[in-house]
């Protein structure tokens, strides 16, 4: 063989062992963290029921987050849905598509939020934005794995339906698809309810802004800067200040600078 002469690569084949055993070791994952975000996520409802201070409620948060991006990585290695749609050209454009729309979608719903929170152009609390956007993304990569697991189901019963011979010499996977099906749409029903507890989340995204874009230290002066939390200059003479009017409630207030 010349040294010119290129080895063809060989498509991997997407069998039913293959879809069959990644359904059952993803099961099995989903089983395990299905239990710690129970455990986790009944944590972070008790400290908002009992008022815990902030840092509790964000550690937790932290951890969930922490937790399913885990899930994500250990999921995503050999997602087989990933791993057949890779392996043709048509399967590569819709990955780039779907990741392509993810991210727009992310990023109008950060916009958005921004807006509605604080009244003023996204582009002032450009690192909360950015916060805001990795979040959403995240959201629906989680989706996007939670979707796939079920694309696989669909998967492996098509292929077991027109592979008769597969169906000998293997136990149906039963118990384990239903537990697998049932943890994916608590997981989906969980971060969709998440997403529309807006009063805790606004005020998680407040303080969070309030740490990373707004500043304590200015030179403006007046009645409108006493007792505040920070200010955020969005121009030359107009700042944006937030005043704590009682525990874990901000004000936001558009005023001139004066000095």
């Amino acid at each position: 063989m010349s040294i010119d002469e290129k080895t063809p690569v060989e498509t991997p084949k997407v069998t039913i062992d293959a879809v069959r055993e990644w359904l059952i070791q993803t099961t099995r994952l989903f089983a395990k963290f299905a239990i710690i975000l129970l455990i986790v996520g009944s944590g972070l409802i008790l400290s908002f029921a009992l008022h815990l201070p902030l840092y509790v409620s964000y550690s937790l948060v932290l951890l969930i987050a922490a937790v399913l991006f885990i899930m994500l990585i250990m999921v995503s290695i050999k997602n087989i849905v990933y791993l057949y749609l890779k392996t043709s050209v048509w399967g590569q454009i819709v990955l780039y598509l779907l990741v392509g729309l993810l991210s727009a979608r992310a990023y109008l719903w950060a916009i958005g939020e921004v807006n509605r929170i604080f009244l003023v152009d996204p582009s002032n609390l450009a690192l909360t934005t950015s916060v805001l956007t990795g979040i959403f993304f995240f959201k629906y990569a989680i989706m996007a794995l939670l979707g796939s697991y079920l694309i696989a189901i669909g998967l492996y019963f098509y292929i077991k339906q027109i592979d008769k011979s597969a169906i000998n010499n293997r136990q149906p996977l039963g118990k384990k698809v239903l537990s697998g099906i049932a943890f994916v749409f608590i997981t989906s029903i969980s971060l969709v309810a998440a997403g529309n507890v807006s009063r805790y989340s606004d005020v998680l995204i407040q303080a969070f802004a309030l740490k990373i874009d707004f500043y304590s230290h200015y030179t403006c002066t007046g009645e409108d800067f006493q007792n505040i939390e920070g200010v955020l200059f969005l121009s030359a003479s107009d700042v944006l200040v937030a005043k704590e009017i009682e525990s874990m409630k901000w004000a936001f207030k558009k005023v001139k600078c004066e000095t």
